[in-house]
């Protein structure tokens, strides 16, 4: 199985969850690792809405990227990087070399202070449910031959399984078959 990156993999003082906001990321995960080892890695993934990069740069190409731009307006030191983030809100917005656009904010850890998201609205930014991609990413694991073998009844067992409340029907292009559509970049149905 490929391993989830380690707080280690990551570049201080940077804080970013690939297998939360990393499209590319999150399918190496998928495709070799077995339903129980992605159960374990959900807790991250809120239930809320996530947003996911889509496009090319690495993790640590994000990471590096982000730390360079930081540096090139003078923020990446903890007492400026904080002044800066409070100048607005709590939060900034940057862009890095692939035009990707990324929030920033104060993170809660002396040696993570800065903490990395894509922008909801940004290029190669998708924005999903937590609990349709919690519930799309075990349907991937469980049912290789999905979507032909997908019924309600698969669907809501997967979902119980993480604890999620069953849906009531499913809707083509709606709700967890456009997000599998979507994230697997596959045609609609």
């Amino acid at each position: 199985m490929m391993v989830m990156a380690d707080e280690a993999d990551i570049a201080l003082p940077v804080r970013f969850n690939p297998f939360k906001h990393h499209r590319n990321y999150i399918l190496g995960i998928l495709g070799c690792a077995a339903p129980e080892d992605i159960i374990s890695l959900l807790d991250p993934v809120c239930n809320n809405y996530i947003d996911i990069y889509t496009g090319m740069m690495t993790p640590e190409a994000i990471v590096n990227d982000v730390i360079h731009v930081l540096k090139s307006k003078q923020v990446f030191q903890v007492n400026d990087f904080t002044h800066w983030v409070a100048s607005k809100n709590g939060y900034q917005q940057i862009q890095l070399e692939d035009q990707s656009d990324w929030i920033i904010r104060k993170g809660e850890l002396a040696e993570r202070y800065i903490h990395i998201h894509p922008n909801r609205t940004g290029a190669f930014t998708y924005r999903f449910k937590g609990s349709s991609l919690k519930t799309i990413y075990l349907l991937k694991t469980c049912f290789a031959d999905f979507p032909e073998s997908l019924s309600l009844e698969k669907v809501n067992r997967i979902r119980m399984q993480i604890g999620l409340s069953p849906v009531k029907k499913l809707e083509r292009n709606k709700g967890i078959l456009k997000c599998y559509a979507e994230f697997f970049n596959v045609k609609a149905f």
